[in-house]
């Protein structure tokens, strides 16, 4: 069984530790050193001495460092690297672009657009299948070619994706490749699927809930909280499992934030992360008055750094520009350390198999008239083209990848950029003014100086 994945980069690598869910880089000599050591297979005599005098000879210090890493994770041992999957790069890397990884460290997968709840802020107007949605078999391939490529996490989302009638195939199609595996979920389900979908080998449910429980029936529909509630109980009886709650936060909901975090405190949930309500999908018809404006923004940031003072519970949203950890992410798995992640750590699978960089942009609706919007976003589709191939080509993901061009030349200069913000978003720009380098309107900054 695979518990850990090496991914060789242009320079360097990385390294999934997939009982942790967790992922970090590797400079080219640790990449080196751990390469030589999965090679043989176990400890030879005079190891680590004599990997590290050949790896580090420059920096004896930091060859110790990484054996200590090694150690701690669990690949310092004959049993640890018989367990370690290695995906070298096959390519010269001077061909390999340097504006994105080799592969996208996380797939958000879609695996339909049906689902059982008809939410008003759905980004994606879920609730019925599309026409054409990729098949079981299509599925799979996708999943083989992922693989190879060197992705870490599958993240299945939808519609509801536990709708999908082979969720539990699939799943376990994913978990005998070595996949880290996430749901994106409502959480509400019948008592059949409570019977086996906590046991399906999700490592990591990603429940949504919207606030207390009339706000969030009132968004998500009647009955809706509560079926989350005992969703709650029945994963804190089983504490391998990671949890997380997805919250759209609006000016309908912000004064039950405190509520959320409570209830997650109590649940053993590990993260409250807040996505506030952009102008997508559903919430165009029904929700465009409680989006936020810049001032709210702020009042919503620093609510949020009250409540970390006085909660267990890790508290995440996008323009964190108070946040004390000063990151530019706290997500375990990618690192967004110029950008979002989209189109550069992480990619979408549309349910008609589409490849693009967000679930938010136009990309997601096959049908849109949006033809611009459309050729910005939508970097190709499986069923044309292997992944590989449209993954590689950095002009199909232009409007991710080229921050010259596409990042708000008001970032560039920013310091919190790069420290506690991705910057711009091109997607909420593409929305708001039709340019995918506009000034994202939470931003909060102009604030700051003045205050």
């Amino acid at each position: 069984m695979t518990e850990y994945r090496l991914r060789q980069e242009k320079q360097g690598a990385y390294l999934l530790d997939r009982c942790q869910g967790t992922a970090f880089a590797l400079p080219q000599s640790a990449y080196n050193f751990l390469f030589e050591l999965y090679a043989i297979g176990r400890l030879l005599p005079g190891w680590p001495h004599a990997g590290i005098a050949r790896h580090f000879a420059a920096n004896v210090d930091e060859g110790w460092y990484w054996w200590q890493m090694l150690q701690k994770v669990g690949l310092a041992t004959e049993k640890g690297l018989q367990s370690l999957q290695v995906i070298p790069l096959v390519e010269d890397p001077a061909t390999v672009s340097d504006d994105c990884l080799v592969a996208p460290t996380r797939v958000y997968f879609e695996l339909t657009r049906r689902c059982n709840l008809a939410c008003r802020t759905c980004f994606n107007d879920s609730h019925y299948s599309l026409a054409e949605e990729l098949t079981t078999p299509e599925i799979l391939n996708a999943l083989e070619q992922l693989d190879q490529l060197g992705t870490f996490e599958i993240r299945f989302t939808g519609g509801e994706p536990t709708e999908h009638p082979d969720f539990r195939e699939i799943v376990a199609f994913a978990r005998a490749r070595g996949f880290y595996i996430s749901l994106g979920t409502n959480g509400v389900y019948s008592e059949e699927k409570r019977s086996w979908v906590y046991e399906s080998e999700v490592d990591w449910f990603i429940v949504s809930l919207d606030g207390t429980e009339e706000v969030n029936d009132r968004i998500r529909g009647h009955g809706t909280y509560r079926q989350v509630l005992q969703t709650l109980r029945e994963l804190a009886r089983r504490p391998h499992l990671r949890v997380r709650l997805n919250m759209v936060v609006a000016r309908h909901n912000v004064h039950t934030i405190e509520a959320l975090a409570r209830l997650a405190d109590e649940s053993g949930v590990e993260s409250l992360n807040m996505i506030p309500l952009r102008p997508y999908g559903r919430s165009i018809k029904t929700m465009m008055g409680e989006m936020f404006d810049q001032h709210d923004f702020y009042a919503f940031i620093r609510r949020i750094q009250d409540l970390r003072r006085r909660y267990r519970v890790q508290f995440t949203t996008t323009l964190d520009l108070l946040d004390p950890a000063a990151t530019t992410s706290h997500d375990p798995l990618v690192e967004k350390k110029r950008t979002c992640a989209a189109g550069v750590e992480a990619a979408v699978i549309g349910a008609t198999g589409d490849l693009y960089g967000c679930s938010y942009s136009p990309a997601s609706f096959p049908g849109s008239p949006d033809v611009e919007g459309r050729r910005l976003f939508v970097a190709g589709n499986l069923r044309r083209e292997p992944l590989r191939i449209i993954w590689r080509d950095s002009t199909r993901w232009a409007v991710f990848r080229y921050l010259s061009v596409y990042k708000n030349p008001r970032c560039q200069a920013c310091p919190h950029y790069g420290v506690r913000c991705v910057g711009s978003c091109p997607i909420m720009g593409y929305f708001q003014a039709r340019q995918p380098n506009a000034f994202d309107p939470y931003c909060f900054v102009d604030l700051l100086d003045v205050s």
